[in-house]
């Protein structure tokens, strides 16, 4: 194994040397982590258990790597006011659990710390399962948002490194304390019949004058576990945890807004699904936004395809108002994100970009199955017309995709994969006519290759296009 620390000082060798010592010479192969499911305090030795120490010079550029590469794809921190608490001697528990989970992140999404990125990942749970029965003894007024972000950010990292099951269930004691600190409901009114008020739900630290900046990373925390629900659910249909009903919490605000504390108001969710006309959200919140429709396409199909026969939604009358519906919002949402060159330097808007687009094939999926057996003429044309419709999108997703290695692997959104594999999928169906389908399915494949180094996501997907008939025309090393 190659040890490759860039920029590591004298110091930090030391306490790399001594820490393999105590280990027998070898970290965990980051291959074998998927094989337990961590949800109990036994999470195996931590950093500190096994002597290794962060100096001063490796704290500082996993936090610049945080804001780099993180932060763009999940944007919930404030920097300014982290940068002022973490320069301190000591920091709370739920400050030191947020600490820790965000350089996890970091370490999960570079090549010189992701050999230490299981053992952050350790170490990060330690701290949260150390506080965790603490936190399950205090009201809900003064759970921390930190120990919030934090358990969010390991379910992102698990993801990354380990797999979807064990991301679930670290995701699942995120989602349950911002509903205790009712996240939901950032933005209620003032009189609303809520039985605690939204902005002292939780516990923080912050200045007077950062009024603003606070709720929004609130809002920001909120949304992005709402995201994670959707992305985690969508691939094996699992049902959804955060309910679209119940929030009542606006629509992240632009970056600049954020950062610099300057109020802004922004739309709530249904807001902006029927909204018309130029769209005025950020990158975040126009994701925010696709990854609730994706999640009403899933629910749209499981009514239909596998409610039985007397569920709610599976009449035909039911079925084709509500999947125009769907269809129209979605190209509507697609038309409102116009072209734009920002793509390649911009993972949020790049991953908005390819949502919407893989969007449609979903939904196209939808009404080959609804229609494949017993579908009228009538159905047949409209599903010929949906699986046009599909084609451009996964077509438009290959270009996309060629804009990866501008970007950079590195800062590629955790679940760019889906998208890509969703495209694939379709583009290698036996039924499939387009041309050069098969140079669009290697192209994916050779992205879903580059980005499997860190992602086990584009690692599983990966492993299912290998299968492919199509793909060893490609000249494509499958190794």
């Amino acid at each position: 194994m190659s040890l490759d620390f860039a920029g590591t000082d004298l110091a930090g060798w030391t306490d790399w040397i001594l820490w393999q010592d105590q280990e027998g010479g070898a970290l965990m192969p980051s291959g074998e982590t998927g094989t337990a499911l961590m949800d109990h305090t036994d999470a195996g030795p931590s950093l500190m258990a096994v002597g290794f120490k962060l100096t001063d010079l490796m704290r500082a550029d996993l936090d610049q790597l945080y804001f780099d590469r993180v932060h763009p794809v999940c944007p919930m921190i404030h920097r300014r006011r982290y940068i002022a608490w973490a320069g301190q001697e000591s920091v709370t528990p739920a400050r030191a659990c947020l600490q820790s989970a965000m350089r996890t992140m970091a370490a999960a999404m570079s090549v010189h710390w992701r050999h230490l990125a299981d053992h952050f990942c350790l170490e990060t749970r330690r701290l949260l399962e150390t506080q965790w029965h603490h936190i399950r003894a205090i009201s809900t007024d003064e759970i921390q948002l930190e120990h919030i972000q934090a358990w969010l950010l390991l379910a992102y990292s698990e993801r990354l490194r380990v797999g979807e099951r064990q991301a679930m269930l670290t995701a699942g004691r995120a989602f349950r304390l911002l509903q205790m600190a009712r996240l939901y409901d950032v933005d209620a009114p003032a009189d609303s019949s809520s039985p605690v008020s939204p902005v002292a739900t939780i516990g923080t630290h912050h200045e007077l004058d950062d009024s603003f900046a606070d709720a929004e990373e609130k809002r920001r925390t909120f949304w992005l576990a709402f995201s994670l629900d959707r992305f985690l659910c969508l691939r094996s249909e699992w049902p959804l945890t955060l309910q679209e009903e119940m929030i009542r919490t606006r629509l992240p605000a632009p970056e600049e807004n954020f950062q610099n504390n300057q109020h802004i108001c922004v739309s709530f969710l249904p807001e902006a699904v029927m909204h018309n006309g130029p769209s005025n959200l950020s990158p975040f919140a126009e994701c925010v936004v696709l990854a609730a429709l994706h999640g009403r396409c899933m629910t749209h199909r499981r009514a239909c395809l596998y409610g039985g026969p007397n569920a709610p939604g599976t009449e035909q009358h039911d079925f084709w108002p509500r999947q125009e519906w769907l269809a129209s919002t979605i190209e509507k949402r697609l038309q409102m994100l116009a072209p734009c060159s920002a793509v390649d330097s911009d993972p949020m808007l790049l991953f908005a970009h390819l949502l919407a687009h893989s969007a449609i094939v979903f939904h196209s999926n939808t009404v080959q199955r609804q229609t494949a057996s017993c579908g009228t003429l009538q159905q047949q044309f409209v599903s010929s017309a949906y699986e046009r419709r599909a084609s451009v999108a996964a077509l438009e997703i290959v270009r996309l995709a060629k804009t990866v290695p501008l970007l950079s692997c590195l800062k590629a959104h955790p679940f760019l994969p889906d998208p890509l594999i969703c495209a694939a999928t379709f583009l290698s169906t036996a039924s499939n006519t387009i041309v050069d389908s098969n140079n669009g399915v290697g192209h994916l494949l050779r992205v879903l290759r580059d980005v499997q180094a860190i992602n086990s996501l584009a690692r599983e997907h990966f492993q299912s296009l290998k299968l492919i008939d199509v793909v060893p025309c490609q000249g494509i090393s499958l190794e």
